[in-house]
């Protein structure tokens, strides 16, 4: 009886590393694939001149500026007096703010919308400002 139950822990050690050598050939394998893919992908980045494009450093640099942006519109609109900001959103994609939130009435609404059209690096403004009831 010892035997057998030393027989079946025997071999359930022996499956269990062949499972772990199994799993560690084939993350091996796959991260080599990656690194393939990764290499083509940075070759494919290359412009008309033949310099290296960095997505990521462009991609990081539009994040910062529609950052910067916002900040810029919610700092520009804590200035007015009149404009209660703590109820406006403000979210900037590719250049493009997005206002939403609640005012008292329209001519408020449309100051929101005037501020921040006014602000550099804008290239459009989209308002769902709605008037408070």
């Amino acid at each position: 009886m010892k035997n057998i139950k030393f027989a079946h822990s025997l071999l359930a050690v022996v499956l269990g590393s062949v499972l772990v050598i199994g799993n560690t050939l084939a993350t091996e394998s796959s991260s080599g694939k990656t690194e393939e893919s990764k290499g083509q992908k940075i070759d494919k980045s290359i412009d008309n001149t033949g310099k290296k494009i960095d997505h990521t450093f462009q991609n990081a640099d539009a994040y910062l500026d529609d950052s910067a942006v916002t900040a810029k519109v919610k700092g520009k609109l804590l200035e007015h007096k009149g404009i209660n900001s703590n109820e406006i959103s403000v979210k900037t994609e590719k250049g493009i703010v997005y206002l939403s939130g609640f005012v008292k009435n329209k001519h408020q609404a449309a100051k929101i919308a005037e501020i921040a059209h006014g602000v550099k690096g804008v290239k459009s403004v989209k308002s769902t400002i709605e008037i408070k009831k």
